[in-house]
């Protein structure tokens, strides 16, 4: 058997192909590990918050917070992973421990693609439907964006028309109203048990929540509009659409007018110029509004204080502060006041009332006179029964 000896030369030209692919390997390797391993530590960076979340404040744990235990393992393993890899000069092991990081949040994302171009993409890596309708509850309900959030899904699985309105939470149980499109009530509402979120479509209790967007009611210039509870009451002029102003609690506090059509329901909000009287929900230091220091309320300027026929200003006959706010386009003047009425010491005592205008640079002298004539029929902290002559 003739021996054939290979020359340096030979052995060189035979290596080089396999040399070159180790070369461009590492290379890539280098590249890749970096990227996937920052993918991997913001990864599990917001899967800890999001499980985090769910252990202090959430309120269910469902498929998302399997995803997100399962990405945050994954996660945390390919940073461990990677690092011991790299301690033993190991590319391709710590090329494959970075690789870890990538698949659930890509699974996580394609399940919650929310435009068609991402989800024709990505639709392939998602979950089925199927996956996430369960849910274990970890906490009763107490916010009502949640209520009316399940009462969505609850009308969407029912088949129900209409959506979720004003949402009260009762002893054991929210009941959230449901409207049409124009706002009139709607058939049933849901019904919400605290603690398990079970739902169930029930006739709507229209003496503890309110059903249906309220309807202004046009002023005859004389109808007293009043709240015996708040120890409010008041007259607007004629032809004014009349809603009741409502606290962040959907409670009654006032009543306001707008200069618009009256057929449209009182909970669509626009920037007619506006008239009312209220019980106050917050604090003043002077002008400025406690809960919110930074909206540049101010006393009235002399140019505004000329417009009024009395320089001294008062509420009900009690002294008020006049303050002014100028905001996107608009001119809002209020009239702060507190009640005192030694006959009527129940919920109006020691309430704040503030009687305001919102109008317009170039209604508001007309605006002033029409709220001074406005002022003198308000009452404030008035036993239940007063009258206004």
């Amino acid at each position: 058997m003739v021996k054939v000896r290979l020359t340096e030369h030979a052995r060189g030209v035979r290596r080089g192909p396999r040399v070159l692919v180790t070369w461009l390997g590492r290379c890539l390797a280098v590249l890749l590990i970096p990227l996937f391993l920052i993918a991997a530590v913001g990864s599990l960076i917001g899967d800890g918050g999001y499980l985090g979340y769910l252990a202090t404040r959430g309120t269910v744990f469902d498929a998302w917070g399997v995803m997100s235990i399962i990405s945050a393992l994954l996660s945390a393993t390919a940073v461990a992973g990677t690092g011991y890899a790299l301690l033993r000069r190991r590319l391709s092991l710590a090329l494959g421990f970075a690789f870890l990081a990538a698949p659930a949040p890509f699974v996580i994302a394609a399940s919650q693609c929310d435009t068609a171009a991402s989800c024709s993409v990505m639709g392939w890596a998602a979950l089925p439907a199927s996956a996430f309708t369960w849910e274990v509850r970890l906490r009763p309900v107490t916010d009502p964006n949640e209520a009316r959030a399940i009462a969505s899904a609850a009308l969407w699985k029912a088949g129900a028309s209409g959506s979720p309105f004003r949402a009260k939470r009762f002893a054991d149980h929210w009941i959230v109203s449901v409207v049409d499109r124009d706002g009139w009530p709607a058939p049933r509402a849901v019904r919400i048990d605290t603690r398990t979120a079970k739902t169930s479509l029930v006739a709507c209790p229209a003496d503890k929540v309110q059903c249906g967007m309220e309807r202004p009611i046009v002023s005859d210039g004389r109808r007293v509009f009043r709240n015996d509870r708040l120890g409010l009451a008041a007259i607007f002029p004629a032809s004014r659409p009349v809603c009741t102003s409502r606290g962040d609690d959907d409670e009654p506090r006032g009543f306001y007018s707008m200069v618009r059509e009256p057929d449209r329901p009182c909970e669509v909000f626009d920037d007619s110029r506006q008239m009312g009287v209220e019980v106050a929900q917050y604090r003043l230091n002077g002008c400025a509004v406690a809960q919110a220091p930074s909206v540049p309320w101010r006393p009235l300027s002399p140019a505004t204080a000329k417009l009024f026929r009395n320089p001294a200003h008062t509420l009900a006959g009690q002294p008020a502060v006049a303050c002014e706010l100028h905001q996107h386009g608009q001119i809002q003047i209020s009239l702060y006041a507190p009640a005192v009425s030694r006959s009527n010491p129940g919920p109006s005592a020691g309430a704040l009332y503030d009687a305001y205008i919102v109008t317009t640079p170039a209604h508001l002298a007309e605006d002033v006179r029409s709220f001074e004539v406005f002022l003198e029929g308000v009452r404030i902290g008035s036993p239940a029964g007063a009258r206004i002559d």
